[in-house]
């Protein structure tokens, strides 16, 4: 019968600190606002973490503490607070709450970056600003159209394959899908937020035509026509599938 090999004291001693750690943890706290300051009730916060790191005498890396993937939503002063978090380095970023909302992992001040100790508490402040809604109405007289919204869900999670159409846009070298917003007989609207002074491409992931307002035909599956905010609180632009 063969016999375990014993875990050396230091490698016990490794694992007692980190679950040690783990169990006392740290604290993350900090307040979501809009562009004027004003604070945004019920954002939501996400944060996930990358757990500290070490290397073992036989070369090996281990990680001293678990992945951490979760979010909070903000009080009615915007404020948020999540403890008891091991220590790691925690990357965080925030979403509002109106449509025309820019998260902040996207659009904003990117993602937040924190690492934080055992018994520390670490600040965080979030600006999402408010962009221009950019909607897209689709004429499908014909009824071509299946997007990701209308393919059957799989364990209760959005399809990833089986559409046919898709609209999106490029801003520099980001992209933003648009998101199904209503279906009214042939009429489809789409929609996403960008930064006020964004200028973007358009790019239509389908096999099918697409006509712009004056039933011009759109380039599909590469960035096309350009649009701009320039400032407005909504753009619309009218598309159709002949």
């Amino acid at each position: 019968m063969p016999i375990a090999k014993p875990i050396s004291t230091a490698l016990l001693g490794i694992f007692a600190a980190a679950a040690m750690a783990a169990a006392a943890g740290g604290s993350i706290s900090g307040v979501v606002v809009d562009d004027n300051g004003a604070p945004i009730a019920n954002a939501v916060v996400l944060y996930n973490s990358v757990p500290n790191r070490i290397t073992l005498p036989d070369g090996h890396r281990i990680s001293t503490g678990p992945f951490v993937s979760s979010g909070a939503r903000t009080a009615a002063d915007g404020s948020f607070a999540v403890s008891g978090l091991p220590p790691a380095v925690y990357y965080l970023c925030a979403y509002g709450t109106k449509d025309d909302h820019l998260g902040t992992c996207e659009w904003g001040q990117g993602t937040t970056s924190v690492p934080l100790a055992d018994g520390q508490t670490a600040q965080v402040r979030f600006v999402v600003a408010e962009g221009t809604l950019l909607t897209f109405q689709v004429e499908d007289p014909r009824h071509q159209i299946i997007d990701l919204e209308s393919v059957p869900t799989v364990n209760g999670r959005m399809a990833l394959t089986g559409a046919n159409f898709s609209i999106g846009i490029w801003a520099g070298s980001r992209y933003a899908r648009a998101k199904l917003l209503s279906v009214n007989g042939a009429t489809r609207r789409y929609q996403l937020a960008i930064p006020k002074t964004a200028a973007i491409r358009l790019h239509l992931d389908t096999s099918l035509q697409v006509a712009d307002s004056n039933g011009a035909p759109l380039a599909l599956r590469q960035p096309s026509a350009t649009v701009a905010a320039g400032g407005q609180t909504e753009v619309i632009i009218n598309l159709a599938i002949p």
